[in-house]
C-alpha cells in the first residue's frame, strides 16, 4: 500500500554500546579492523529492523557507520588537516577544536558509497541517506586556504553534489542534506 505521506526519521540513531560509548561527541570505536566493519554493518541491520518494525516507509542507516555526522565525511576529502586543529566558535553556542582547511578541498572517491550500497542491500524498503550541508561543513572547520566561507561552501557544494549522485547511483531513493548551521546565516 502506498501512503500519501511517506514516513521516515530525520537523523541519527544511537549506536549500540558495544560499537561506540554512548553520550560522547566523537566517541571512539570500540572495535578495530574487520570486526569494526562487521560491527558497523550489524548496527545498520539493527536500526533497519527497528525502523521496519515501527512501520517507517523510508528507512535510513541511522548514521551507524559515522563517528560524527560532519567530520566523518570531511575525513574522506583532501585539503583538510586533522592533525593541527584550531579552536572556533560553533553556531555561536560552543568552542571546539576543529580540523583546518589547508588547501583545495577535493573528493578522493566515494566517501559513503559503500555504506549506501550496503544499506540498499539490507532492506526491501525505500532508503534515505543523509549528508551534511555545505554551510554546516564550513561551520565545523577553520579555513586557512580559501579566505572566504562562501568560496569554501561552494567548493563543498560541488563535492556534495558528486557524492549525492554517486549515492543515488548506488540505489538510494532519497538523499537528505542536513543543514543545522542554516540558522547561523539566516
Amino acid at each position: 500500500m502506498t501512503r500519501i505521506l511517506q514516513t521516515t526519521i530525520a537523523g541519527s540513531l544511537p549506536k549500540p554500546a558495544w560499537l561506540s560509548p554512548p553520550g560522547q561527541l566523537w566517541a571512539p570505536w570500540l572495535l578495530e579492523g574487520d570486526a569494526l566493519a562487521e560491527g558497523k554493518r550489524d548496527a545498520v541491520r539493527l536500526v533497519l529492523r527497528d525502523q521496519e518494525h515501527a512501520g517507517l516507509d523510508i528507512v535510513t542507516d541511522g548514521e551507524q557507520t559515522r563517528r560524527h555526522f560532519v567530520t566523518t565525511f570531511i575525513e574522506g576529502l583532501d585539503g583538510v588537516d586533522f592533525e593541527h586543529r584550531r579552536t572556533v566558535r560553533i553556531r555561536n553556542r560552543y568552542d571546539a577544536d576543529v580540523p583546518v582547511v589547508v588547501g583545495p578541498v577535493a573528493r578522493r572517491g566515494g566517501v559513503f558509497v559503500d555504506d549506501a550500497r550496503f544499506l540498499r542491500s539490507a532492506t526491501e524498503r525505500r532508503v534515505k541517506f543523509t549528508l551534511p550541508g555545505p554551510m554546516t561543513m564550513v561551520d565545523t572547520l577553520y579555513d586557512n586556504h580559501y579566505g572566504s566561507r562562501e568560496k569554501l561552501a561552494w567548493a563543498f557544494a560541488e563535492i556534495l553534489n558528486e557524492e549525492a549522485r554517486a549515492i543515488a547511483a548506488a540505489g538510494v531513493d532519497v538523499v537528505q542534506f542536513d543543514e543545522p548551521a542554516f540558522n547561523v546565516y539566516f
